[in-house]
């Protein structure tokens, strides 16, 4: 037999081909649900995040409004013919996306402001202005609310989208100015029904 036709033996670096195999089907499978569960926890953690950006974003922009609305009720006893487009017309909407009269919060959900239209502690009717904030994630609404009590005298919510009265508060109560806020009228109040938000109605401009 020449040398060319001779077996050589397998060397020892050459392992057999039966023996080399790639990743198991259960080995992929653990793997694949570790990524999941790590995407998973990403995606909460940015949701937390963009939610609480927004809460900030909103109180902010509350608070301008607010501060600009006080001054221009400085001496204007009532409220009740100032409507939504003169304060568009005066920027007091300045950093929230206004597209003609309507006013859009950082949760795309209104801003609607109207003059309240009942009493409301010992302020009276038209003593002030009722501002709406729709679609507020029950998982921030405490954070939104108390955010917003250095601010407004008054202030209850809803998992109703609107107010029966345009002005009118809800009848989830969670500050007054005769009353501050409690842990029970707050947890009350950001209580959703099954897949619903919060809309927010606070006074303001109403000097108490």
């Amino acid at each position: 037999m020449t040398a060319s036709a001779e077996t050589k033996p397998l060397s020892n670096h050459q392992a057999p081909l039966r023996q080399q195999k790639g990743y198991s089907i259960i080995e992929l499978s653990i793997a694949l649900a570790i990524i999941s569960i790590i995407l998973v926890t990403a995606l909460a953690g940015v949701q937390r995040i963009l939610r609480s950006n927004n809460v900030n974003e909103d109180l902010k922009n509350l608070n301008l409004m607010a501060s600009k609305v006080t001054v221009m009720l400085t001496n204007v006893v009532n409220t009740a013919n100032i409507a939504q487009a003169d304060l568009v017309n005066l920027r007091a909407f300045e950093g929230f996306r206004v597209a003609g009269n309507v006013v859009t919060n950082a949760f795309g959900g209104n801003i609607t402001v109207a003059p309240n239209s009942a009493v409301l502690g010992t302020v009276p009717i038209n003593g002030g202005l009722m501002v709406y904030s729709t679609r507020i994630p029950p998982e921030v609404c405490s954070d939104y609310i108390t955010g917003l009590a250095p601010i407004a005298s008054h202030i209850s919510a809803s998992n109703a989208a609107n107010p029966a009265v345009a002005g009118a508060a809800y009848a989830n109560v969670v500050k007054t100015n005769l009353q501050a806020i409690t842990i029970a009228n707050l947890a009350t109040a950001c209580t959703a029904a099954a897949g619903n938000t919060i809309t927010v109605a606070a006074l303001i401009g109403s000097g108490t």
